[in-house]
């Protein structure tokens, strides 16, 4: 379990010291939905499945679908 992990998500403050294995459990303690969401820790674009390390920076951002005519 990674710890003093701090998340930035689109419309929520900013959270430190965060508990969590995955970006995608955080999510879910969130009650953040994944759909069309971009998940970067540190600088690299990640799965939500991403085994998370201590102090690591995870920034949930929503992707802008755009539809066919």
């Amino acid at each position: 379990m990674a710890n003093n992990i701090t998340i930035q998500m689109p419309s929520k403050p900013l959270k430190t010291n965060v508990t969590a294995n995955t970006p995608a459990e955080i999510a879910e303690t969130e009650d953040f939905s994944l759909e069309n969401v971009k998940i970067v820790v540190g600088s690299d674009t990640v799965s939500p499945n991403y085994n998370l390390r201590d102090n690591d920076f995870v920034a949930f951002s929503t992707s802008k679908v755009t539809s066919g005519a």
